[in-house]
């Protein structure tokens, strides 16, 4: 952030969102649904998505978003499709 925002009483925040949207589509297989969600552009995955903010932190001039391992609840992960050892 620039000094000169700082003197002006400004800070910088870390402001996380969560998109939701869900989408019916017609395909042979799982892999093709997935495909086809995967494939469409930007504005067709937000129409009519619900949006919420998560949470906004002041950076105090670090990278907010990176997660620390003692801040993460690893009883909560699930392994959907089998890749962790």
């Amino acid at each position: 952030m620039d000094k000169e925002r700082m003197k002006n009483g400004e800070r910088e925040y870390c402001v996380g969102v969560k998109i939701i949207n869900c989408y019916y589509v017609s395909a042979k297989t799982r892999d093709e649904a997935i495909e086809k969600v995967d494939d469409m552009t930007n504005d067709e995955i937000l129409l009519d998505s619900d949006f919420n903010i998560e949470y906004a932190d002041p950076t105090n001039g670090e990278i907010a978003w990176q997660i620390k391992a003692d801040e993460v609840n690893w009883s909560d992960l699930h392994n959907k499709h089998g890749e962790w050892k």
